[in-house]
């Protein structure tokens, strides 16, 4: 590492790699999967907005009444009929009305999405509604790139929100995200692949290290966690082919696409994340290797800190 004090090298008996892209994984030798430019889940410039008449904005979300069917354009996903008639706040005709009548430029694309809150003092917090492809988020200069771009757009998403949603005629910029949402980079290739079978069929496993809902969201498919179905999540998705004492933890675990998009979530990652390092320390206590330590051993300790395995 790079630190005030020059270089360092610090020793571990383990290492988890939470990186999201796998970096430490890869530089470690293990083999990785990415998605071509074509098939890569896009990037999201967040952002917050200030000053936001909300008894104004409510209302008109309120009126609006858009559902999961509204998806469209960047959003555009495959999912069950019960779940397009669920509510979603999602955004898309004002930034193409903003386009038409000249308030943002031509060019402004790809901007659409969801806003998530919005508080008691008009602060709207994670706007998602800037999103970018064809980024390689192991690639510093693509997102450098990204993220001046992205930032530009989100200015643009501001003038047309100003322009065509009631509430916000006032509003202004209050933060960008403090970095590039970034979806879609390596996945290892683990001791299991996690498959979209296993996700969307309840899979058990022995090595369970916990549980997370039937919720996919990515690469034109979303599965809302509306049913109460759930699935296994292994030890060894998070467990590297040939390399020991490496654990991965986050949105870099093995699997396919369809998995992913379920792994990729937040709490996914608290999962994988609570599973390698709970493996990890285990198996430094009784002497065994990643790829040995027992899993009876790793899922009491987990169930001591009352993680659901089953």
């Amino acid at each position: 590492i790079e630190c005030k004090s020059g270089r360092r090298a610090v020793l571990a008996k383990r290492v988890v790699d939470c990186s999201g892209d796998a970096d430490v994984a890869f530089r470690a030798g293990v083999e990785c999967r990415t998605n071509s430019d074509g098939k890569r889940m896009g990037v999201t410039s967040v952002f917050s907005c200030a000053g936001v008449e909300r008894d104004a904005f409510l209302a008109y979300a309120a009126q609006k009444s858009a559902t999961y069917a509204d998806w469209g354009d960047d959003w555009n996903q495959q999912t069950s009929e019960s779940d397009r008639r669920l509510p979603s706040p999602y955004l898309q005709e004002e930034f193409e009305r903003a386009r038409a009548e000249g308030v943002i430029p031509a060019d402004a694309t790809a901007l659409c999405g969801s806003w998530s809150s919005l508080s008691e003092a008009g602060e709207a917090t994670n706007l998602n509604l800037v999103h970018m492809r064809g980024v390689d988020g192991t690639d510093v200069l693509q997102l450098t790139a990204a993220e001046m771009a992205g930032r530009r757009k989100a200015m643009h998403a501001i003038a047309a929100l100003q322009h065509t949603v009631p509430g916000f005629g006032h509003a202004k910029l209050r933060n960008f995200s403090m970095t590039l949402g970034v979806r879609d980079t390596r996945k290892i290739v683990g001791e299991y692949m996690l498959s979209g079978e296993d996700v969307m069929g309840e899979a058990r496993f022995d090595d369970s290290i916990g549980i997370f809902p039937e919720f996919i969201d990515g690469y034109s498919v979303l599965v809302l966690p509306t049913s109460g179905r759930y699935f296994h999540v292994p030890y060894r998705c998070l467990l590297p082919r040939g390399v020991d004492n490496l654990l991965v933890g986050g949105r870099c675990v093995a699997g396919d696409n369809v998995s992913h998009g379920a792994m990729r979530n937040m709490m996914a990652c608290t999962v994988s994340g609570q599973g390698a390092g709970v493996a990890a320390a285990v198996s430094i206590k009784r002497g065994e290797s990643t790829h040995t330590v027992s899993m009876a051993a790793v899922q009491a300790e987990l169930k001591r800190q009352g993680v659901r395995i089953e």
